[in-house]
């Protein structure tokens, strides 16, 4: 599956990778869902006639059970910074069922020398919100997900998942010095040089203080050894509006501290479907 993904992105083939997707499987990228034979010419012909040629590093994959999260790192050439692209699979264990990835479209402008206007412009138009499905703050249809509620068994990383998550859950910041260690890698939306704990900090505060009734869930996560994946969404009010940002994180675990956490979301695709944000005008502000 990882090679067929690697080669339809990096020479087209978009033939083999179609082989390893059931007839019934969709992909959802750029927060829009398509389905068929379109998926994949919208998706990787896009990518393609945008980028152009790329080498692609396979940084980290995830499995458990019959899913399977996969980071790659796509450099540009002429380029010495990266792109960071995190695919979550559902498969039967031969076929791939579904594929929810999030590419940061920042970096992919940035890196790419591309402005910020074209990359949006060749984004597909974001699905709708349903508001049932969204207005969670006052008409709650789950219990607030906590790792420890989705993690099975006694793994001793339950405790510093749960600390990471107080950390936008109830934006305790006071945590990010505790869960993470000092010289821990970290990569943010939008921002082409590595992090730290610091950033975070910045990170979580420019997101959450331009929102009000703030609602964070988590939707999935995956464990395999050291290494954790998880998919979640915030949510929230910008002025009248209703905004939801879904992520993706990949964290590393050791001697209990997170010494890599990998963060991304879609931030032009965010702009381009709630264009009257200011949540990341400090990020892409030409947009």
């Amino acid at each position: 599956m990882l090679n067929s993904i690697i080669n339809a992105f990096t020479k087209g083939d978009i033939k083999g990778l179609d082989a390893k997707l059931l007839h019934s499987a969709y992909w959802s990228q750029h927060n829009a869902k398509l389905y068929g034979s379109e998926k994949l010419n919208t998706i990787v012909g896009n990518f393609l006639s945008l980028v152009g040629k790329v080498t692609i590093i396979p940084r980290q994959s995830i499995r458990q059970d019959n899913y399977y999260v996969i980071h790659l790192v796509l450099e540009p050439e002429n380029s010495s910074s990266n792109v960071n692209y995190i695919l979550w699979l559902e498969t039967d264990q031969q076929l791939i069922k579904s594929v929810n990835s999030i590419i940061d479209t920042v970096q992919l402008a940035t890196l790419s020398n591309l402005s910020v206007q074209s990359i949006s412009d060749n984004l597909p138009t974001a699905d709708p919100l349903v508001i049932s499905d969204y207005d969670q703050q006052d008409h709650l249809q789950n219990e607030l997900a906590w790792p420890s509620n989705l993690i099975t068994g006694n793994d001793k990383k339950i405790k510093i998942l749960d600390q990471w998550w107080s950390i936008w859950i109830q934006r305790q910041l006071a945590n990010i010095d505790k869960v993470y260690a000092e010289n821990a890698l970290v990569s943010l939306p939008g921002q082409a040089e590595q992090s730290n704990r610091q950033g975070i900090f910045d990170f979580v505060l420019s997101v959450t203080s331009k929102l009000t009734r703030v609602f964070t869930q988590i939707e999935d996560i995956v464990i395999e050894d050291t290494h954790v994946a998880i998919k979640w969404f915030l949510d929230g009010d910008e002025s009248s509006a209703k905004v939801r940002l879904p992520f993706f994180t990949v964290l590393e675990i050791d001697n209990g501290q997170i010494v890599s956490d990998t963060t991304v979301c879609d931030i032009l695709s965010f702009n381009k479907y709630f264009n009257q944000s200011r949540i990341f005008d400090h990020i892409s502000p030409d947009l």
